[in-house]
């Protein structure tokens, strides 16, 4: 039998509030989200961090429903489908993080780790004409997205985007992607 008291002290003593691993929905998404804003609220944070905080969860969120490819993908009604991630939201120290994690194509975490280490080489500045210049751009026809979502973290995170890939297996790794907010 699991023993989740221990699990629990864990989460509490990383500042962990909300938690999530599991199959991702956009109902889910809706529900998540409204429980984060209200403990936020909770906690007498100013609006303008609620907002940032609030927006890191929706981009990560997305991003495991649009590109996770975890084995345990069903499809539904839903083109997009569930897909499985995990989320926690917390705080450590003077910032909020928002850390995601799902399973992404091997093949693919090398263009990814070269759009992000190229976002996060970029001042404030430079994202911003980076973002205006992505947006002009035309997205191919099978994109799920603008592929905007990483540059606005970027933008909005008071630190660079911290990211992580760890290979499961020969077709599919872990990435992991944590942004950080002022906590005001």
């Amino acid at each position: 039998m699991i023993k989740l008291l221990p699990l629990k002290k864990y989460l509490d003593g990383k500042g962990v509030f909300l938690y999530f691993n599991g199959r991702i929905s956009h109902d889910l998404l809706v529900q998540l989200g409204d429980t984060l804003k209200q403990e936020l609220k909770t906690e007498d944070v100013e609006s303008q961090t609620i907002l940032k905080v609030f927006s890191m969860f929706i981009e990560q969120m997305q991003n495991v429903i649009h590109y996770s490819t975890s084995d345990k993908t069903i499809v539904t009604h839903d083109p997009a489908g569930l897909h499985v991630g995990v989320l926690a939201v917390g705080y450590d120290g003077n910032y909020y993080f928002v850390a995601s994690g799902n399973t992404v194509a091997t093949a693919e975490v090398s263009r990814i780790r070269e759009k992000l280490e190229k976002i996060s080489s970029m001042d404030k500045e430079e994202l911003k004409a980076y973002y205006k210049e992505m947006r002009k751009k035309d997205s191919p026809l099978d994109a799920k997205g603008a592929g905007l979502g990483f540059i606005e973290m970027a933008r909005k995170a008071d630190k660079p985007l911290e990211f992580e890939f760890s290979e499961l297996n020969d077709r599919e790794s872990f990435f992991s992607l944590i942004t950080l907010i002022n906590r005001g």
